[in-house]
């Protein structure tokens, strides 16, 4: 399915904290230049409107051993779905901008270096 995104979104495993939203960690779903997708168990109720800031550290999966990222993010659109929640976060300037933009380099590179065989 194609979308009409800014930049490349790369499925990914991570847990998010964000004490401001929900008790509960949520999950990452996808991740990209520009933003991230974000699963809580739970409703979650957001404001969009209000475009308020969100500090969100994120432990990646690929990364474990290493420091959560910390990103400032705003809601961009909110989705419950049977008593759970996904939210689509907007990256913003951040603690650790030069983290995030080395880690989006990893994934896009590793994209480029996969190879898929044919379907015949």
């Amino acid at each position: 399915m194609k979308e009409n995104r800014v930049a490349e979104r790369y499925d990914d495993m991570g847990k998010i904290d964000c004490q401001e939203l929900c008790a509960l960690p949520g999950s990452l779903i996808n991740i990209s230049k520009t933003g991230l997708k974000v699963h809580f168990p739970v409703p979650v109720t957001i404001d969009i409107e209000a475009q308020n800031e969100y500090q969100l550290k994120i432990s990646l999966a690929k990364k474990i051993g290493e420091a959560p990222l910390v990103l400032v993010c705003v809601p961009q659109w909110v989705r419950e779905v049977e008593h759970e929640t996904e939210v689509g976060f907007k990256a913003m300037f951040s603690p650790d901008q030069n983290r995030y933009k080395a880690y989006i380099a990893e994934l896009e590179e590793a994209d480029k270096e996969d190879i898929y065989p044919e379907i015949i």
